[in-house]
């Protein structure tokens, strides 16, 4: 007889990151949902434009994206784009170091044996 699988009890890795607030936040962001990671893809190609255009709109979004990313976490924060900017500190530049990392992350996961 086949054992059941308890998808209940499966653990997936995590990317643990820590914030820069006075706290130091640690963070242990879990594998997004194929929506998110699709987001992700589309949005990866404009992340250099974003930061030479300036633009408040795409800015916001980049940041609102990244949140959505690390809102998928084992720890139950929920945080906004505007929240990574101004009170964890978070830089575009830390937001292009958050999405190689990330992309590593999700690709070591796809590697992976099972």
């Amino acid at each position: 007889m086949a054992k059941m699988l308890d998808f209940n009890a499966l653990q997936h890795p995590t990317l643990p990151i820590t914030l820069c607030d006075e706290n130091r936040t640690v963070v242990h962001v879990a594998p997004p949902t194929v929506g998110l990671l699709d987001r992700l893809h589309a949005a990866v190609p404009d992340l250099k434009g974003v930061a030479q255009q300036r633009d408040g709109g795409a800015v916001d979004a980049l940041y609102s994206l990244i949140a959505d990313l690390i809102n998928v976490n084992d720890d139950g924060y929920l945080f906004t784009g505007d929240q990574l900017k101004c009170e964890y500190n978070m830089s575009l530049y830390g937001v292009a170091v958050f999405v190689r990392a990330y992309l590593e992350y999700i690709e070591e996961i796809n590697n992976a044996k099972n």
